[in-house]
């Protein structure tokens, strides 16, 4: 009786462990695509105006009134919430570079 209870103690103890290590590994991922963000997007030629929207199921970046992308993402359109995802899809217009970083940046986490 005692074996299967230390048994079932170290498996849940892996467990555990394996489930920290994944978080942090995810936590890591995270704030290096945001810095990945932040920079690649700092080169994008400031424009009156963005849209963010889906292309091919990612979230992408275009200047107002062009139809070409100026960025895409890694960010899958599937993964955000509901309304947000609906947003993503109609296109949300930004007037500055900064908002529109701050979108992705949300989007991201």
């Amino acid at each position: 009786m005692n074996k299967i209870r230390t048994v079932k103690m170290l498996v849940l103890g892996v467990i555990l462990a394996t489930a920290l290590v994944m978080g942090s590994m995810a936590i890591a991922q995270i704030s290096a695509t945001d810095d990945y963000l932040v920079d690649r997007l700092a080169d994008i030629a400031d424009h009156p105006g963005y849209v963010i929207r889906d292309l091919d199921g990612y979230i992408a970046v275009y200047f107002r009134g062009r139809g070409h992308p100026v960025y895409i993402t890694g960010i899958p359109v599937a993964n955000l919430r509901g309304v947000d995802r609906t947003s993503v899809e109609k296109g949300i217009t930004v007037e500055t570079r900064q908002e529109m970083i701050e979108i992705l940046e949300d989007f991201g986490s």
